[in-house]
């Protein structure tokens, strides 16, 4: 669904300049170089602070984790999303609660939301699925009507915006995966938290790290906590590895232009669909969308026999969320049988993903939905 090559060969010179310079320095873990790219992805989304974590699930787990939460304490997230979101709130040691989701952008429904709150609700983590901000305002709202953390999941939005805000940035805690395929990828796992609060980011930092006091210099990279450490808590190993860091710091510059091609495809994308049966991405006009998929929506009695058509033609496709959590066996405990989240469900039994990334060609764009669309004629 993607050409992580070819991104790669595009930036090859800059990629290679950064591993080198780590490699020479004999720095691996934490240090500069990660520094360097906290300030410099803070900046770009408009952040006070940015930790790098050692994944996207690091992310949402460290910052719920950041918040001491209890077992009677309740985090509600949608059904369409990957496991991690709801994973996270587990490990932080609440409950999970999904509410259904909006049925044009498939972002969290405030309306759903505002039912789904009890006084136990801590945490709101509405999902910017796809690429595309849920609708911030007012589920921002909500959170601060009734006194609850608004914790964004940014894994698939990097640079995607809310009323011409970068998301990530409109409660106290915003989450991005950096993992090779997304918006902005490294060469392995990799995720960042952002806030303007130092005292959130000052937790972050000390349980990404086992719970050492941040600022300790690294005394030739011996990381066994023999060398006079002050350990604040009981943290985690989850730090951003410094290569990783150098090389998400090297392709940050020509992040906007990869967003560009990406949007691009998609309007191309959108203007085949136009008066087909086949229906196209909605963005709002509040929205700025990245587009980390392209997920069209078809009769869900034909969903399949279409897909397998692209398949036989050598179009790439996937299915994402499909079913939604609350329909897989890790969440049973719910109780919450099929036609509990209808709109998720419905939109899970509809969608097709087709390829979008920024080096997709306007020929490749044409050809699959060409292919789609002569399905139904």
């Amino acid at each position: 669904m993607t050409d992580l090559g070819s991104e790669y060969r595009s930036l090859k010179t800059e990629i290679h300049g950064a591993i080198d310079r780590v490699l020479e320095s004999g720095l691996y873990v934490l240090g500069e170089e990660l520094e360097a790219f906290e300030e410099a992805f803070a900046r770009y989304v408009g952040a006070g602070y940015a930790i790098g974590v050692g994944s996207g699930t690091a992310a949402l787990h460290l910052a719920l984790a950041a918040l001491d939460l209890s077992p009677e304490d309740e985090v509600i997230t949608v059904p369409n999303t990957d496991t991690p979101t709801a994973a996270a709130v587990t490990h932080a040691g609440a409950k999970v609660v999904l509410s259904d989701t909006t049925e044009d952008s498939f972002t969290m429904d405030p309306v759903r939301l505002e039912e789904a709150i009890t006084p136990r609700t801590r945490v709101i983590i509405p999902v910017h699925l796809f690429g595309h901000p849920a609708d911030l305002d007012p589920i921002r709202a909500i959170a601060d009507r009734h006194g609850i953390v608004l914790l964004e999941d940014s894994a698939l939005a990097v640079g995607a915006e809310y009323r011409g805000v970068k998301t990530g940035t409109f409660g106290p805690l915003g989450c991005f995966s950096l993992a090779p395929g997304k918006i902005l990828g490294g060469y392995g796992d990799g995720g960042i938290v952002v806030t303007d609060d130092p005292e959130l980011a000052h937790r972050v930092r000390v349980i990404r790290n086992y719970g050492h006091a941040p600022g300790q210099k690294l005394s030739g990279q011996d990381l066994t906590g023999g060398h006079g450490w002050t350990v604040l808590e009981e943290g985690y190993n989850q730090r951003l590895d410094t290569l990783q860091a150098a090389i998400l710091a090297a392709k940050l510059p020509t992040l906007e232009d990869r967003i560009a091609g990406r949007r691009r495809a998609a309007r191309l994308y959108s203007e085949a669909f136009a008066g087909t049966p086949v229906r196209p991405v909605y963005e709002a006009p509040w929205a700025r969308h990245v587009y980390f998929a392209y997920n069209v929506r078809v009769p869900a009695a034909v969903r399949d026999e279409a897909r397998a058509h692209l398949t036989a033609s050598g179009i790439a496709t996937r299915l994402y969320y499909n079913p939604p959590l609350h329909l897989h066996q890790a969440y049973r405990w719910m109780g919450l049988s099929a036609g509990s989240l209808p709109v998720a469900e419905q939109t899970a039994a509809e969608m097709i993903g087709l390829p979008c990334f920024p080096q997709i060609t306007d020929s490749q764009v044409e050809r699959a939905a060409a292919t789609l669309v002569e399905f139904f004629f």
